[in-house]
């Protein structure tokens, strides 16, 4: 049973990346204008806190992180394919 949730788990969280995809997120943010756009995110929507206590508010500034933290994923994928994904081995030690 333990083997059966740990393949759903590792399922369900495994970034599938396409490599065509992240390259072009890597190409369009390794620009001048890209870097501009992403630290813009960056400061603006990612590393802020949500400036209130409103539960719908805060979901929707979530959503933003989200989408923040999706292109920084897709880069890095770019930059790393491997990084995000599971092997046999990382499952087993589970």
């Amino acid at each position: 049973m333990t083997r059966l949730f740990t393949n759903w788990l590792s399922q369900k969280w495994r970034r599938r990346t396409d490599p065509a995809l992240a390259h072009a997120y890597q190409v369009t943010f390794s620009t001048a204008q890209g870097q501009l756009v992403l630290q813009h995110l960056l400061d603006e929507v990612y590393c802020q806190t949500c400036p209130v206590q409103d539960s719908i508010a805060l979901a929707m500034h979530n959503g933003r992180r989200s989408v923040v933290q999706e292109i920084l994923e897709n880069i890095d994928s770019a930059q790393d394919p491997t990084k995000y994904t599971l092997t046999e081995d990382a499952l087993s030690a589970h």
